[in-house]
C-alpha cells in the first residue's frame, strides 16, 4: 500500500510528521487530494492539551476543514466525480487536512464552484456548520429554505451575537440576514464593524466599551431573548449574563474557556458546561452548549448541509468566505506549525489561518 504525508499530534504536547496509509474510498466515501486546510482553535486544544483524545486515538491528524480535488470515487456516491473541487469538514484522522490524501464521506463534502478558490474553500466547512447547526438546531430557529419565500415568524426578535469578530460569527450573521430576520446585534471590535454591517447586522458594539450593555439593550429596546456566545469563556459569559432576560436562550460554542479569548489558557482548562461555582445567569435562562462534530445526528442537516445547502449559497454567490492568513511557505510542517502558534496565541482576529498542504 502506498503512504502519503500527514501533520499530526502524536501525544500530548507533541505534533510531527507521520507517514499515512493512502486507501481507496469505502462505500459512500471519495479520496481527497488536499489543497489546503484551516486551522482552527480545537486543533491546539487537540494537539497542545489532548482534548477530546484518547491513547488510542493518537496519531490523529490535524485540520478539521478540508479543500481540494476529488481523486477517486468509492461506490455508492453518484453525483461527485473524480476532478471535481470541494470543501469538507473531516473529524476522524484519515478524513483531516493536514495531509496529502483524506478520506471524506460523501455527506461531509460540498461542491465548490469555478470562481471560488480552494484556499478560499478551507475557511468555509467548520463556521459554516458550525452557524447553521447553532442557530436551527440549537436555537430552535425554524431551518430556512433559500431563497426565502416569506420572512421567519420571528423576524424582528433581536438577536445578539457575541464575539462576531470571530469568523464563526460572520456566518451567524450571514445566515440570519439570509433567512429573514431583521434585528441582528453584534459585539465585536471596533475594526470589524464595516465588514459585520456590510455581513448583514443591523446593531453593532465594541465589546470594549464601558457602556457595552447599555449599548446592547438599547439596540434590542430591553432584555435579550436570543444570543449565541462565538467566545464562549468566562468573561463573555459575565457580560452576556447582564443583557439577558430570565427566559432568554444562549447558545454557547464549546468548550467553555477561563479568561476571555478562544485560545486555551496555560492550564488548558476547559468545560463542557458552564462551571456552577461561576455561572452568571439566572436559572432560567436556557444554556445550550453547542458541539459542532455531532451536527450529523441532526438527519435533515446530515443530508443536506454540505451536499445541498453550501454548494446553492456559494454557486448564487450569497455567502462569503473568511477573509484567508495564508501559510505557503517552508516545509508542511513549517508551515503547519507557524499557523497553529498562531491560533494557540489567541491572536487570530476575523481571518482564517490556512495552510497550503500542495499544488493539486
Amino acid at each position: 500500500m502506498s503512504t502519503h504525508t500527514g501533520i499530526a499530534t502524536t501525544s500530548k504536547g507533541v505534533v510531527q510528521i507521520i507517514e499515512v496509509d493512502t486507501q481507496k474510498p469505502p462505500f459512500g466515501h471519495v479520496l481527497v487530494k488536499v489543497s489546503h486546510t484551516a486551522i482552527i482553535p480545537l486543533d491546539t486544544y487537540m494537539s497542545d492539551h489532548g482534548r477530546v483524545l484518547t491513547e488510542s486515538d493518537y496519531p490523529m491528524v490535524l485540520g478539521f476543514n478540508v479543500s481540494g480535488v476529488i481523486a477517486e470515487v468509492g461506490s455508492g456516491v453518484e453525483d461527485l466525480a473524480v476532478g471535481d473541487r470541494i470543501a469538507a469538514m473531516g473529524v476522524r484522522s484519515a478524513s483531516k487536512g493536514l495531509q496529502e490524501y483524506a478520506i471524506l464521506s460523501r455527506d461531509s463534502c460540498a461542491k465548490i464552484p469555478d470562481n471560488l478558490t480552494l484556499e478560499e474553500a478551507a475557511t468555509i466547512p467548520d463556521n459554516f456548520i458550525t452557524a447553521f447547526y447553532t442557530l436551527f438546531d440549537g436555537l430552535g430557529l425554524p431551518i430556512p429554505t433559500f431563497p426565502i419565500s416569506a420572512p421567519p415568524p420571528r423576524a424582528d426578535t433581536p438577536i445578539l451575537i457575541y464575539g462576531a469578530g470571530a469568523t464563526s460569527g460572520h456566518y451567524c450573521i450571514q445566515l440570519l440576514s439570509l433567512a429573514g430576520y431583521k434585528n441582528i446585534i453584534a459585539t465585536a471590535s471596533t475594526k470589524h464593524h464595516p465588514l459585520l454591517r456590510s455581513l448583514g447586522a443591523q446593531h453593532v458594539v465594541d465589546y470594549r466599551d464601558a457602556d457595552l450593555s447599555d449599548k446592547i439593550l438599547f439596540a434590542a429596546g430591553g432584555k435579550v431573548t436570543l444570543a449565541v456566545d462565538c467566545i464562549s469563556a468566562r468573561g463573555t459569559l459575565g457580560r452576556l449574563a447582564k443583557v439577558m432576560s430570565a427566559d432568554s436562550s444562549v447558545a454557547l460554542l464549546l468548550p467553555v474557556k477561563e479568561g476571555d479569548s478562544v485560545a486555551a489558557s496555560e492550564s488548558g482548562q476547559m468545560w463542557m458546561e458552564v462551571p456552577a461555582d461561576w455561572n452568571p445567569f439566572a436559572p432560567t435562562v436556557k444554556l445550550i452548549g453547542v458541539r459542532t462534530l455531532l451536527y450529523q445526528e441532526n438527519e435533515y442537516m446530515r443530508d443536506n448541509l454540505m451536499q445541498k445547502i453550501l454548494p446553492y449559497l456559494l454557486r448564487e454567490k450569497i455567502i462569503e468566505p473568511n477573509r484567508v492568513r495564508l501559510f505557503e511557505h517552508g516545509t508542511l510542517k513549517e508551515r503547519a506549525d507557524a499557523a497553529l502558534e498562531l491560533v494557540r496565541s489567541g491572536q487570530v482576529s476575523g481571518e482564517k489561518p490556512v495552510v497550503k498542504v500542495q499544488d493539486v
